[in-house]
């Protein structure tokens, strides 16, 4: 007896196919509409129209978007991520089925949170074989989920819709990725069937170049009643959480600190680097001394500036500026703002700039402003370099002096960060006069690596600088990141912060229960970590690794390390640092 495999059941009909314009080739049209660059893709069995389709592309030499294969979710959504944080463009992601969502599903949520715009699709299957197409039985028993994968995404994306049919699949494809660019910004999805993917395809007779999404701004009468309130105020503040993913954003922040001389606090969960910290006007991460004294306060694309949030200025006008300040991701949300400025941040602070300037400034208050927040700088600086020195003294490793060192020898580095207990202290130390200069990954811990490949992507001739806890670095996919580093020659610097355990655990654990039999006994549970040998996972791509635990050999380490990343390989240094951080 002879057994026919799955695989052979419709062998004639998948014969029958010819080399016509199919389903892949209208996905792919709409991706070359949309001037999507990359196609990143953890891959499913789904997906063979597209790969003839990008086959077709590159044998007739016809431009559109670049192919990258990875080896996990998590990866290629975090990657999409970090690339459209510095360049603004929205990217694909391809992934496998509903298996593939879920996987991804983490690093959806944090580009939501973000606000990233970002076009995600996988497919399915809708004949399960009983047709004369065969899936793969795999479709029947395993992929297939109840209501469609676009029910598991629903509550992480902007949009989740579906496509079955070849005959609205490019404008499908196309309008997905229109509303994801949409304020607010953020990743949709759409659900191909594999049967509209391998139906012929008819070209529309005329297909548009998608143009980008309009940028709004403030009523005229909004911006002179602001720009009216901050020249009168006598004590007024910046205050500034995620503005720097944008150069000329970055820039207009600069300009209006400097007309009126405002001092800029950085909120310490701010994800980009959003004002030069060399500047006379920066003050660094605190709020809380200034409250009493504040009578303005801008917040500038910042969403969460006090806390508790009840802890906010109390005789202070309190003006928002941002393209969607009240966020549908926050349960909870309390800035106390009494006028929101909405739209385009450059824009608007440009337009509140321009009103300010037509109005009568007092500048001697001005120049007397400026002085005193310059010596405030100044001993802010002071204070952290007096920290750096001494640490350049001590027998430990520790971040004042993982972070001077950097600046000596990798003084055009980029920093993305995915630590917890050090995250503060790094913030601090890390210099930076431009943006684009420091990262902070989305939230969910094990998308530092994915997304510095992203930042890497976007700006290769930079060294990228992966910061991150020893307990994260285990949550990441760090095998499929190494080898895709490898692959792609987009080497990383990982330097892991090892304190041997999840010292945020034990911290809070410490704090609920100080006179508890945990911290008497020495007993904890969900905090040690021992003996884990990070630095060996570079030995699979050929990378540098070392593990160091005093600041000699972590010198030592370090240019070894740059020699590694200059000839494309990735390098990990395991650096021993106290268990003590708070």
């Amino acid at each position: 007896m002879i057994f026919t495999t799955s695989f052979e059941k419709h062998s004639d009909w998948e014969l029958s196919l010819k080399n016509n314009e199919d389903g892949g080739e209208a996905i792919l049209e709409a991706l070359r509409s949309l001037n999507v660059e990359y196609v990143i893709s953890s891959p499913g069995s789904e997906w063979p129209s597209f790969w003839e389709a990008l086959a077709r592309q590159k044998k007739n030499g016809t431009p559109g978007p670049t192919y990258l294969d990875c080896g996990h979710e998590t990866l290629a959504v975090s990657m999409a991520t970090g690339y459209t944080q510095v360049t603004g463009r929205m990217q694909a992601v391809l992934l496998h089925a509903g298996a593939g969502l879920l996987h991804g599903s983490m690093a959806l949520y944090g580009a939501l949170g973000m606000e990233t715009p970002m076009l995600v699709m996988s497919g399915e299957s809708i004949g399960y074989g009983e047709g004369e197409f065969d899936p793969g039985p795999q479709w029947y028993r395993s992929l297939n989920v109840v209501g469609g994968p676009q029910r598991l995404v629903e509550p992480i994306v902007k949009i989740a819709i579906q496509a079955t049919s070849v005959d609205t699949l490019y404008q499908s494809v196309v309008r997905t990725g229109e509303l994801a660019q949409r304020t607010p910004r953020g990743p949709t999805y759409l659900c191909v069937s594999m049967e509209a993917m391998l139906e012929e395809w008819s070209r529309p007779e005329s297909m548009r170049a998608v143009p980008p999404p309009p940028k709004s701004q403030p009523a005229a009468a909004d911006i002179a009643d602001a720009a009216s309130l901050l020249a009168k105020a006598r004590c007024p503040f910046i205050l500034v959480e995620n503005a720097g993913a944008d150069q000329a954003a970055f820039n207009a922040l600069v300009a209006l600190a400097e007309l009126l001389a405002i001092p800029v606090l950085d909120s310490p969960g701010a994800c980009v680097a959003n004002f030069p910290k060399s500047h006379d006007l920066y003050l660094g991460l605190d709020a809380t001394p200034y409250l009493e004294e504040m009578d303005f306060a801008l917040l500038v694309e910042n969403e969460a500036p006090w806390y508790p949030p009840s802890n906010s200025p109390k005789r202070a006008k309190i003006v928002t500026v941002g393209n969607s300040p009240l966020k549908e991701t926050l349960v909870y949300q309390v800035t106390g703002a009494e006028q929101y400025l909405e739209g385009d941040v450059a824009l608007t602070l440009r337009l509140l700039i321009e009103a300010l300037r037509q109005q009568k400034l007092d500048a001697s208050a001005i120049a007397a402003r400026h002085a005193r927040w310059k010596a405030e700088h100044d001993q802010l600086r002071q204070r952290l370099d007096a920290t750096e020195q001494k640490a350049a003294t001590e027998s430990t490793i520790t971040v004042p002096f993982v972070t001077s060192l950097l600046r000596e020898v990798v003084p055009d580095a980029v920093y993305v960060d995915e630590t917890i207990v050090h995250a503060r202290l790094i913030r601090e130390h890390v210099n930076w006069d431009e943006p684009f200069g420091f990262f902070r990954a989305p939230n969910g811990l094990g998308q530092g690596l994915g997304y510095a490949l992203g930042v890497k992507l976007a700006m290769p001739k930079r060294t990228v600088v992966v910061t991150i806890g020893d307990g994260t670095f285990l949550y990441n996919p760090v095998i499929a990141a190494l080898a895709f580093a490898d692959e792609h020659e987009l080497p990383l610097l990982i330097l892991v912060f090892n304190n041997a355990k999840y010292a945020a655990m034990q911290y809070y654990h410490d704090k609920f229960y100080p006179s508890g039999t945990a911290i008497a006994a020495k007993d904890y549970y969900g905090v040690e970590l021992k003996g884990v040998k990070y630095e060996q996972a570079a030995a699979m791509i050929d990378g540098y690794s070392s593990r160091v635990e005093t600041p000699a050999e972590l010198k030592a380490a370090l240019n070894e390390a740059l020699k590694s990343i200059a000839s494309g390989k990735s390098a990990i240094i395991n650096m021993i640092m106290p268990a003590k951080v708070r």
